[in-house]
């Protein structure tokens, strides 16, 4: 394989796919799909963006990354920071692969910001500052990076314009697809672009789309025809020793709701609220529309945030005095130093427990366990574990005490203030940990499914199919289903011993950053 192409569709899943392509509405990826082998593709614990990409870059899961949400903890849970190159404590393919004189270009994958090396580098949701362009006199060459935009205008939807919402989503996807169409005149040997569009339209309207009601959104099957458009350009501009593959970090499914995590185990008495540090909503649209009403200016004391928070009488007459005007805009955060067990963000999909108290770690599994769907009957998540069963590597200490299974329900960890039922009933889409997977060209074979594989398993094709050896110590590995017969057998993978990494810790912006992921829906 001379060169590859790496198309990655952000929360993709053959689930909805599969009924577009066999309506006629993504004639590319039907036609490609009969070329090509195919398949699931599982992703990480948590099924999130930020740790799934990170295991694909890497080929190692998060307990030797050290990836497991958007976000890091410091200060014994008191702060929390957007997740930064700095904090990958594993070499990404892009690094190995530019050490040994290949040309990567990187267009919107997640996590690369700053760029971890000198070559052409786009980078995606967790970008500092303005600045996403690098080398930054690119734009000099590229008049359509200029102005470059990472993001959809999320102030739309916070208003309720949905349609415009999905609208500015199209733009973005497409200005993004020009940059990359541009790009592909540098040289290159991997060309990796990331589209974002199908994720943040699936956060919004996935159960209509799953439900086949396209028509109620013209603009999100927009956003996805785009898709196949942009692969149909890439496909008519591979060369004949060209290989492609695509990929996207998780799938998607219809959630039941939303699921208020830490008011549960507030309920139990496992948590006390942050009373000193009052936080705005910041997790999935379904939170944000609950919550919007409430947006306001007026400070609130942390004695009047207490009595509200835990007497029904005064909840009553706050909701009483909202109908006259008064906003009340505060959800709340956990107290560490006051609570045993606590979620910090919902993508992080786990329950840290301070020090790890064993009986605090078996009282809390066993109330996960025990937990039931109000509406449907049934458990809220498919398994709870301890974080030894699920990871391993220097890095598993960093990951919650309890790592939960996705179930049929959001969560969310803000702790509402003006508090209800933990279970907020409303149809969305949420990720799943089926994500897509699918390879063009020698050696892949054609027109054959497969079963099993795993975004660990992508970073040693990547190495494989450039005929690159891998670095000795990979948890992923080729795949033998994945070639022709015998393959692997006449062309066995080689090995080499990489170096740790070496990061540097820099100033962060993460207040835009943060911003930026809760206007996206992201975070909670």
């Amino acid at each position: 394989m001379k060169r590859l192409a790496i198309i990655g569709w952000d929360g993709a899943t053959w689930d909805l796919l599969e009924g577009l392509i066999a309506s006629g509405q993504l004639p590319n990826l039907g036609a490609l799909r009969r070329e090509s082998v195919w398949g699931t593709l599982a992703s990480v614990r948590p099924p999130v963006t930020a740790p799934a990409w990170v295991t694909l870059a890497t080929g190692v899961n998060p307990g030797r990354h050290g990836c497991y949400d958007f976000n890091v903890t410091e200060d014994g849970y008191r702060k929390i920071r957007p997740l930064q190159t700095w904090d990958i404590g594993y070499r990404t393919f892009y690094e190995v692969l530019a050490e040994r004189g290949r040309k990567t270009i990187l267009v919107n994958l997640p996590v690369t910001h700053p760029p971890l090396t000198d070559q052409i580098t786009v980078t995606s949701l967790l970008t500092q500052g303005e600045n996403a362009v690098f080398p930054r006199d690119l734009p000099s060459r590229h008049r359509s990076l200029t102005g470059y935009r990472v993001f959809p205008d999320t102030a739309r939807r916070q208003r309720g314009d949905l349609a415009g919402y999905l609208a500015d989503i199209r733009a973005v996807e497409a200005a993004r697809f020009r940059c990359a169409r541009d790009l592909w005149e540098e040289p290159w040997d991997v060309f990796f672009t990331v589209f974002s569009g199908m994720d943040w339209v699936s956060h919004e309207v996935f159960p209509d789309l799953s439900d086949g009601a396209l028509d109620r959104h013209p603009e999100a099957l927009g956003v996805i025809r785009d898709l196949d458009e942009a692969l149909g350009w890439i496909l008519d501009h591979l060369g004949p020793d060209d290989g492609l593959m695509m990929v996207s970090d998780h799938g998607f499914r219809v959630s039941e709701g939303t699921f208020y995590i830490n008011e549960w185990l507030e309920s139990l008495g496992f948590l006390r609220p942050d009373y000193s540090r009052p936080a705005l909503p910041a997790s999935h649209r379904m939170e944000e529309e609950a919550q919007r009403a409430f947006l306001g200016d007026e400070a609130v004391s942390t004695g009047r945030l207490r009595r509200v928070h835990e007497s029904a009488a005064a909840r009553l007459w706050i909701k009483v005095r909202m109908k006259f005007g008064l906003s009340w805009p505060y959800t709340l955060i956990p107290d560490p130093s006051r609570s045993r067990a606590f979620t910090l963000t919902s993508e992080s999909l786990g329950i840290h427990v301070p020090n790890g108290e064993e009986s605090v770690l078996e009282d809390v599994a066993d109330s996960v366990s025990r937990l039931r769907d109000p509406f449907r009957g049934g458990a809220v998540f498919a398994s709870v574990e301890r974080r030894d069963d699920v990871y391993h590597g220097p890095f598993t200490r960093n990951a919650p005490h309890l790592v939960l299974g996705p179930g049929p329900w959001g969560v969310a960890a803000a702790i509402r203030d003006l508090k209800g039922a933990p279970f907020h009933r409303h149809r969305s889409g949420i990720h799943a940990p089926e994500g897509i997977f699918l390879g063009r060209g020698a050696p892949f074979a054609a027109d054959r499914r497969v079963e099993g594989l795993s975004l660990i398993d992508v970073a040693p094709l990547i190495y494989y199919t450039l005929g690159e050896p891998l670095p000795a110590d990979l948890d992923g590995a080729p795949r033998e289903d994945l070639f022709p017969p015998d393959i692997l057998d006449a062309f066995p993978p080689s090995f080499a011993p990489i170096e740790p990494p070496r990061r540097e810790k820099r100033d962060l912006e993460d207040d835009a950053i943060q911003d930026r992921l809760k206007g996206l829906g992201y975070m909670g």
